[in-house]
């Protein structure tokens, strides 16, 4: 059965720290200006609720017991990084920090804004972490609950709760082996409907690219449906099939898979893209320094 937290005073475990760090009773008294006998009250109290002894008491001092070394393990990191993040003047330093920032998206943000950032946020911050996962229908939620620092995505979030930006604006251009035999200068409209094409699964949002697919004359041959944009670059190499991707994808991975880049055959309005975040975030320095190298990686 597990320990319900409930039963358990947190207010135990700084106590539990200091006579791990201390040895001695009285030293960990001092240390955090309590009497003795209230260190040994909240010391027997601990027991009680771990059912182990934790400390034996010897003339060299208080010895742990192997469950104390085992908790002092876990907690002191953790005891360590919450002090940390309750200390207001813990002010974020990038130079130091080990922050770890966790955005929504798909490969698009992986394969055309990641390296960029990623070489920007070293100069300055050799030690923070970026963690991509990918968008769901549940993104809203995982922002507000902090599960993600934020989001970046074509879809325009019509919820209030959420701070949306502009992080980009992106075109649309088809992609097609190099030696492709029907496609040896521009894309049609007609050699466009002709090809087999691969796509993306389908979402509940509709894009520019699905809502002229969807006026009368524009019907895809659908011949393969994969779950990211480096999958279709991949078979468009090895096959006669195009593909319908963001141009900045096109044109950054072109040459790598052996692809030639064409204009989408209609005039198509650029897309945005999107960054989101919860309000909660504006007030964290980390959260705007992280947000302020997104921003810049795309437009300098």
């Amino acid at each position: 059965m597990k320990l319900n937290l409930r039963s358990v005073d947190l207010n135990l475990l700084p106590v539990f720290d200091a006579i791990m760090e201390a040895g001695q009773l009285s030293r960990a008294a001092d240390s955090l200006g309590m009497s003795q006998p209230a260190i040994s009250a909240a010391l027997q109290r601990l027991r009680h609720t771990l059912g182990d002894p934790l400390f034996v008491r010897t003339h060299q001092g208080m010895v742990p017991t192997p469950r104390a070394r085992e908790l002092h393990r876990s907690l002191s990191q953790q005891l360590g990084a919450m002090r940390d993040t309750l200390d207001p003047a813990n002010r974020f330093v990038p130079g130091t920090s080990q922050r770890r920032f966790r955005v929504l998206s798909n490969d698009y943000f992986e394969m055309v804004v990641l390296p960029t950032l990623l070489t920007r946020l070293r100069s300055e911050a050799p030690n923070v972490v970026v963690e991509v996962a990918l968008a769901g229908d549940d993104m809203p939620q995982r922002l507000y609950t902090a599960e993600a620092d934020l989001a970046v995505d074509a879809f325009a979030t019509e919820n209030d709760r959420l701070r949306r930006q502009v992080l980009l604006a992106e075109r649309l251009a088809v992609v097609a082996r190099k030696d492709h035999p029907d496609l040896r200068g521009d894309c049609s409209k007609q050699q466009f409907l002709d090809a087999e094409h691969v796509v993306l699964p389908d979402r509940n949002r509709r894009l520019p690219l699905d809502q002229i697919l969807n006026e009368p004359g524009w019907q895809r041959r659908t011949g393969a449906r994969v779950t990211q944009f480096a999958s279709m670059l991949a078979t468009c190499s090895r096959s006669d099939m195009i593909a319908t991707v963001p141009e900045r994808l096109a044109q950054q991975y072109a040459r790598a898979f052996g692809l030639k880049t064409l204009p989408f055959p209609v005039e198509v309005p650029p897309l945005p893209v999107y960054l989101l975040w919860a309000p909660v975030m504006d007030s964290d320095p980390a959260h705007e320094w992280f947000r302020q190298h997104l921003m810049e990686s795309v437009t300098g």
